[in-house]
């Protein structure tokens, strides 16, 4: 049965289970003004009222989805200040939704939201019960999920600058109704919950309350086989950790590495990787082209494959895993008034001339303008300390720039005479004298266009 006295009996260990929650913790309740959230937020003012307890706030996260959520964000505010709570009100955009569809889409958007807002060692605290807990175990059955998604949503994780607690994890949304209509509260309803059109709703209203009529403890019941994934899943994990250490250097993983594990773990440690390289870990189909491509493509090939806005490339026997490049006309060209910092296109990053030893490129030899430009192919430059020009193309296999980013270096013209390519060269002839004023060209924030040495 809840009560606020149960809730932080079993946040706090006293019930036998892991200590969740300090009594003395700062928590941020994630407030929508929904029953769960509402029976949240009042046991944790009540509880809060009492010496040395939990300081407690509230963030409402307006999607701006519905005609009426104006007055939901209302209510919250004088909910709040009924229980003289903290209160904040934010606004978000909510984008992707054709990639993702909407509610994936609204998640996103509000757990950015938050994890925006959440102070340092802070607690976020959300109103998933025991019943949403099985709806995502279903949901993800549906989707075909692997251990990590089968086990659905942790009690506790770490999030943003503090960590997210789901304390109602093992309360039913039974209990908590029967709590909140003993006290009086009031709580909002969102209309879009009898939409069956939405996935979750389909599974609330026909599948649960199906399994209902014949299991009555169905929500308990997959609770306690969440629990079961969960503790399978961070075997894996320790087993991938594993794994890594022979096989991840810096941010890049071991194509000879993973090639000598069995199918099964090589499969563990890639979406191991890729999650720490902070992507989500892609389908099951994906996962097996990637596998394939990175493995049994010729070693002078440099194969791609992409996936929600992430791509996975091999080179030199490793493989890299970063956010999509965005799109970048190479035929452009930038005027750049020497005086001043140029911000570079496609997250770049910016360039600027600094006085200063670096480089040592000559001050009187430059123009008042420049000219940033990019490879269109055939560029020779002569860089200090050469005694004759060379092909760009050999330094830049020489240096090891990774092939994908070859095109993206910010090439410096002085009229049609190439200066230094970003900051890796300089050309000799725009070199400075001993004696003579220097400056030099610093890219900053530039990206990690310099790859790995082949693995040995």
């Amino acid at each position: 049965m809840f009560t606020p006295r149960e809730l932080q009996d079993r946040v706090q260990g006293r019930a036998g289970g892991r200590a969740w929650l300090p009594p003395d913790a700062a928590v941020c309740v994630a407030f929508s003004g929904g029953l769960d959230s509402t029976v949240l937020l009042h046991s944790f003012a009540r509880l809060a009222a009492e010496p040395n307890s939990y300081r407690v706030r509230a963030v409402h996260i307006d999607h701006g989805l519905h005609a009426d959520s104006a007055l939901w964000r209302d209510h919250c505010a004088r909910q709040a200040q009924a229980l003289q709570v903290e209160f904040t009100s934010m606004r978000v955009a909510v984008t992707g939704i054709d990639e993702v569809g909407l509610e994936a889409a609204a998640r996103d958007a509000r757990y950015a939201a938050f994890a925006r807002e959440l102070r340092p060692g802070e607690y976020l605290l959300v109103g998933h019960h025991a019943d949403d807990q099985l709806e995502t175990m279903l949901l993800a059955l549906m989707r075909g999920a692997g251990v990590l998604g089968l086990g659905a949503m942790q009690v506790f994780e770490p999030f943003a600058r503090g960590a997210l607690l789901r304390p109602l994890w093992d309360f039913t949304r039974a209990e908590l109704e029967m709590w909140a209509r003993a006290e009086g509260l009031h709580w909002l309803t969102d209309p879009s919950n009898t939409n069956l059109a939405l996935d979750r709703n389909f599974v609330r209203h026909r599948i649960v309350s199906a399994l209902r009529e014949r299991w009555p403890a169905a929500a308990q019941t997959a609770l306690r086989s969440s629990q079961h994934l969960q503790e399978a899943w961070r075997a894996l994990e320790q087993l991938a950790a594993i794994d890594a250490e022979r096989a991840i250097d810096g941010e890049c993983l071991s194509v000879e590495a993973l090639r000598a594990l069995n199918p099964e773990r090589r499969r563990n440690l890639l979406r191991y990787w890729i999650r720490r390289r902070g992507a989500r870990a892609p389908s099951t189909r994906k996962l097996a082209g990637i596998e394939h491509d990175m493995l049994a493509a010729s070693v002078d090939r440099v194969p791609c494959v992409g996936w929600d806005g992430w791509e996975m490339r091999r080179h030199r026997g490793w493989l890299y895993c970063e956010q999509k490049l965005p799109a970048l006309d190479t035929g452009q060209a930038i005027a750049w008034p020497a005086h001043a910092p140029l911000q570079l296109p496609a997250g770049l990053g910016s360039l600027r001339i600094s006085p200063g030893e670096p480089g040592r490129l000559s001050a009187a030899k430059l123009p008042a303008t420049l000219t940033v430009r990019f490879r269109e192919g055939g560029e020779t430059i002569q860089p200090v300390g050469h005694a004759i020009h060379h092909k760009l193309k050999k330094l830049l296999q020489a240096s090891a720039v990774l092939p994908w980013w070859r095109e993206r270096l910010p090439l410096v013209y002085a009229g049609k005479q190439l200066v230094a390519v970003g900051d890796l060269w300089i050309a000799d002839e725009f070199a400075a004298t001993d004696g003579e004023p220097a400056v030099s060209i610093v890219w900053e924030h530039r990206p990690a266009i310099v790859g790995r040495h082949p693995n040995v």
